[in-house]
């Protein structure tokens, strides 16, 4: 495994956020996890929505797809509990600010969709977006990557 951190714990509060790009060029499989902390909002319809994105740069830019993709929703932290794992389209997942918190949501991403999703053979990078209501009001969170190396070796090739 190659483990990338990608947003230290952090609260977000109401500003939407997007994660530094991973290069998946060398990757057979990579997995992003969302940690959830403590999660507020001033009413109950004020939910937050996580995209997965796809690009030919590692920075900002027009060639920017949302990718569909696979998830799990874990239990409370400190279970052993898992959701099934559920297809959405590239619009993302909406999570209920009332009951996200202490929570993880593993999202399973093929390199392979990328190409076939962006129309480009140079769309190797992807990153996480998360969309926040303006009445969300504390948003704890850590976000890494884990990626299933094409080539393991001792010293992991560079996934920036």
């Amino acid at each position: 495994e190659h483990v990338v951190p990608l947003l230290a714990p952090v609260d977000s509060a109401a500003t939407d956020y997007a994660t530094p790009y991973v290069n998946l060029k060398d990757a057979l499989h990579c997995t992003f996890y969302v940690y959830f902390g403590v999660v507020t909002a001033t009413s109950a319809d004020q939910n937050l929505s996580v995209t997965i994105e796809a690009s030919t740069s590692t920075t900002s830019n027009a060639t920017e797809v949302a990718l569909a993709f696979k998830y799990r929703l874990s239990g409370a932290t400190g279970t052993d509990t898992w959701g099934a794992v559920t297809s959405v389209a590239n619009t993302g997942v909406s999570l209920d600010t009332t009951t996200v918190d202490g929570k993880i949501l593993a999202i399973d991403l093929d390199p392979a969709i990328i190409e076939a999703a962006h129309g480009s053979r140079d769309a190797k990078f992807a990153r996480v977006v998360v969309n926040l209501d303006a009445g969300n009001t504390v948003d704890l969170n850590a976000i890494w990557a884990e990626l299933d190396p094409m080539y393991p070796q001792v010293t992991h090739l560079s996934a920036s």
